[in-house]
């Protein structure tokens, strides 16, 4: 049987090659060693990706990028095949992927997988992080992780009550909704950091949870008498826990409001992406992302309060 390969899966060293791929899923379409048309290949597919089945007229984005070993200079579907209609793929729409269970985002995001530092800037950031913590242990099937959740709550801005809504809306157990996810609540940025690169990768391995999630990471880096050497020094040390901590989970960060220290997460963000305020709704804006083109949507809030996924009677 054929294999899927997707854009974001992780690259190789030495060949660099164009790759043509789906831009509503990921899935590669095409490997050249020259920049051109996709041609005969294309037209192989009837037009849709094998991937999540859509159409793939204006869906269809090129780069130039690092390639593994095993990925050949050529289609990289049995043409012949395709065309007699033996199903060689699995759709990726029939891959369980964690979600938002709110399409406007999920499609700016995806993937959401271990491996990436996803950073959500703006006042409702701190909303769209409570809905991922409590999405995390939702079943695979339904868009969920199938886990625990670690939240820091680095600026007090945790809402119980928005989370017993996420619940009731899903008829789950409150009290077992609560205990899968560990809650720490940090007041200055020596906890933070202290908590973040000597203690985090432990807790993730101990609960086995696969989303860590942190809540206003730098609320508690507008102290007045913070100096901005000691600051860059702990946020040194904040980013190196991430890094080790993202290579087991998923790791989402939030900047509510504005901080001096802004450009320092940002940076080292693989997904960036800022939500406002616009005339009564919520603007996204994807300012950054390690494999899709910026874009953006808008949407009222009490849409993503509702799309949190199918229910599930406990």
């Amino acid at each position: 049987m054929a294999q899927l390969h997707y854009l974001y899966e992780q690259p190789g060293t030495g060949r660099e090659r164009f790759v043509y791929y789906c831009s509503t899923c990921n899935c590669v379409l095409q490997v050249k060693r020259n920049f051109g048309p996709l041609g005969q290949a294309l037209g192989s597919l009837n037009g849709c990706c094998v991937g999540c089945g859509r159409p793939l007229d204006g869906n269809i984005e090129c780069r130039l990028t690092q390639i593994p070993e095993d990925w050949k200079d050529d289609f990289l579907i049995d043409v012949p095949e395709v065309e007699k209609g033996i199903p060689l793929f699995r759709r990726a729409s029939a891959i369980p992927h964690f979600s938002l269970g709110f399409p406007r985002l999920d499609v700016l995001l995806r993937p959401l997988t271990e491996g990436r530092l996803v950073v959500l800037s703006g006042g409702i950031s701190s909303t769209v992080a409570e809905l991922a913590s409590f999405r995390a242990q939702l079943p695979i099937e339904a868009g969920g992780l199938d886990s625990a959740a670690l939240f820091i709550d680095g600026g007090n801005r945790s809402d119980p009550y928005l989370f017993s809504s996420f619940v009731r809306q899903k008829r789950l157990k409150p009290a077992a909704a609560m205990r899968r996810i560990a809650t720490c609540r940090v007041f200055t940025f020596y906890q933070l950091g202290s908590l973040i690169s000597q203690h985090l990768a432990r807790a993730v391995e101990d609960y086995g949870t696969k989303l860590v999630v942190i809540s206003d990471l730098l609320g508690t880096f507008n102290e007045p008498e913070l100096e901005e050497r000691e600051a860059r020094r702990v946020l040194r040390a904040v980013d190196e826990g991430i890094q080790k901590v993202k290579k087991q989970a998923l790791v989402l960060a939030t900047l509510p409001a504005p901080n001096k220290y802004d450009d320092y997460v940002t940076e080292s963000a693989d997904v960036l992406l800022d939500l406002s305020i616009s005339r009564g709704g919520v603007r996204a804006e994807l300012l950054k992302h390690r494999n899709r083109l910026l874009d953006g949507s808008t949407f009222k809030v009490s849409q993503l309060l509702r799309a949190t996924g199918p229910r599930r009677d406990r």
